[in-house]
């Protein structure tokens, strides 16, 4: 996803935030979603903050995913009002003015009903659970803890009881997998971490030997946050992977075609979004391109615009998989064609990897190109809205 336009009511050098807010809207939302909230309102004083789903992931460490449901809360909230293209992409967010938010009571839980089931609603549309008898108390627990917004499928999380505790402990593979936890995080279990995988057993249905590849991969990968291992479970029950099989064949594609895209992206600390993965994807599978043939793409996306955009890239494959490219030979010779050219045609221009376009200027928001950049305004260039195909043809030499 590009960058997001973004406007809501003037700001200074503060970051002004209502009382209303704290008082209101903030004790009954998740606390990811407050930092995003937060951010936004940071962003307004700042025009050169980057505003966009991908970063903003990058920033809190989360997926695409848990960025567009935290805006999607902010907005039945009513505090923003987003905007989609015609391809359904987000391209504004509106701060809306909070003093003209009308709320009641039992607005919260209202709220939170639009975007969760309850976990019998789960089981109907074919979740399996593991539950156990609950406890007196656990309604009144699963109301505090059931604020994160979550697919309608997936039963939402909720803080387990000393009873249910209790019955989980007679259960060995349950212990196993508890035990495997500690020994790969290198610390005792405290509670919350010790109810997250509860969670990912009891709600998401999720067997224990799943569970233990699970905490192998994340930790094997850097990632030893509870968090971030309930993050990436969450991932997989949307995506349907259920089974050991599944995730490894998942895991496969990301170690292999997704790690080398963003570190060369330089998108290090996060998976890649659902459209980003679904673009490696077209051009493993569809496109049969090697992966050097890919990072090279990526590369010259970098060195032409200065910033990671799978759509650049994709422009870039998409036209070398017209042409016929098949090898970097292909490739070099492509290039050497374009130089050539440019000695044969003195008065034309061409544009190659070695030698990328000169940036233009000139759009109004919508990423067109509307004139050629001068040759003196190339260091004072800052908008970052890209006409795509253009500066890919202007890089390949078709002008």
């Amino acid at each position: 996803m590009g960058k997001i336009k973004l406007d809501g009511p003037d700001v200074y050098s503060v970051t002004p935030i209502s009382n209303r807010f704290i008082d209101e809207f903030m004790l009954n939302a998740n606390g990811e979603f407050v930092k995003i909230y937060l951010y936004l309102l940071r962003a307004l004083a700042a025009p050169d903050y980057d505003v966009s789903i991908c970063h903003i992931a990058d920033i809190f460490n989360h997926t695409e995913k848990d960025v567009i449901r935290a805006l999607k809360y902010w907005e039945q909230t009513g505090l923003l009002c987003l905007s989609m293209d015609d391809s359904d992409r987000l391209t504004n967010i509106h701060i809306n003015e909070i003093e003209s938010i009308r709320t009641d009571s039992t607005a919260p839980q209202e709220r939170r009903s639009l975007m969760q089931d309850s976990p019998q609603t789960s089981a109907k549309n074919g979740l399996k659970s593991k539950n156990v008898a609950p406890a007196a108390n656990s309604a009144e627990s699963a109301g505090r803890e059931q604020i994160t917004p979550i697919p309608a499928d997936i039963p939402p999380k909720h803080s387990y009881s000393a009873n249910e505790l209790d019955s989980f402990k007679e259960k060995t593979d349950v212990i196993e997998f508890l035990y495997l936890a500690q020994k790969y995080i290198g610390k005792p279990l405290s509670g919350s971490d010790t109810n997250t995988l509860l969670y990912l057993y009891d709600g998401l249905g999720f067997e224990a030997e799943l569970i233990e590849y699970l905490i192998e991969y994340c930790v094997s990968n850097g990632h030893k946050s509870l968090r971030y291992m309930e993050k990436t479970a969450l991932s997989w029950a949307e995506e349907g992977i259920d089974t050991v099989e599944k995730a490894k064949a998942n895991t496969t594609l990301y170690n292999k075609s997704c790690y080398p895209v963003l570190k060369a992206f330089g998108l290090n600390g996060r998976n890649p979004g659902e459209n980003e993965k679904a673009l490696i994807i077209k051009w493993t599978n569809s496109y049969g391109f090697t992966m050097d043939i890919i990072l090279d793409a990526c590369n010259r996306t970098m060195k032409q615009i200065h910033q990671p955009s799978f759509e650049y890239a994709d422009s870039i494959l998409t036209k070398w998989k017209e042409r016929g490219i098949r090898t970097m030979g292909d490739i070099q010779s492509l290039d050497e064609e374009h130089q050539k050219n440019k000695t044969l045609h003195p008065g034309r221009q061409y544009y190659s990897a070695k030698q990328p376009a000169p940036a233009a200027s000139g759009t109004e928001g919508n990423g067109n190109l509307s004139k050629p950049a001068s040759k003196n305004s190339f260091n004072n260039f800052t908008q970052r809205n890209y006409n795509y195909e253009t500066l890919e043809k202007e890089l390949l030499g078709n002008i």
